[in-house]
């Protein structure tokens, strides 16, 4: 089972108020690492037995993010995990085109919510994922700008449509 592709079909369209509306948490930061991908198995690993993806077994990557700002619902922690679908282990790798990619250095501000995916949401460490998937990070560019794949807006554009 080397490869195999989720799709997202279509993705609702959220503009940042929906966004923001939908996000339990909102923050600026910077990718800080993308953690090896993991099976929803109980060790991390490939179940015995499986010879296909399922809502039970798949794989996952965390990445973490040194929060610079929260936006909504400030924490003390500097650190959040953002949980993915998708990733490689070993000679099994999922795919899908509807989670946003990371960078490390990437400079961030992610919508958030809690994971109630029901194969990843109770693995530790405490996570969130990325509202609205893809539509739910924008890169913040040394210039000025927020881009994520369908729009690119101004950073203080897109600040105040959240600080409404």
């Amino acid at each position: 089972m080397p490869l195999y592709s989720q799709s997202s079909a279509s993705l609702p369209l959220l503009d940042t108020e929906k966004l923001s509306n939908r996000s339990e948490v909102i923050v600026i930061g910077t990718v800080k690492e993308i953690l090896p991908s993991k099976w929803t198995s109980v060790d991390g690993k490939r179940p015995n037995g499986i010879d296909s993806f399922s809502l039970e077994n798949s794989i996952y990557t965390d990445i973490t993010i040194s929060v610079d700002k929260y936006l909504k619902n400030p924490s003390s922690s500097k650190e959040v995990t953002v949980r993915l679908d998708g990733g490689t282990v070993g000679n099994d790798t999922l795919e899908t085109d509807y989670e946003p990619t990371f960078k490390p250095g990437e400079k961030v501000l992610l919508f958030l919510t809690e994971d109630v995916v029901i194969s990843t949401g109770n693995i530790e460490p405490k996570h969130l994922r990325v509202t609205g998937c893809m539509l739910g990070k924008f890169t913040l560019t040394d210039d000025g700008k927020a881009v994520r794949p369908d729009e690119t807006v101004s950073q203080n554009e897109l600040l105040s449509t959240i600080e409404k």
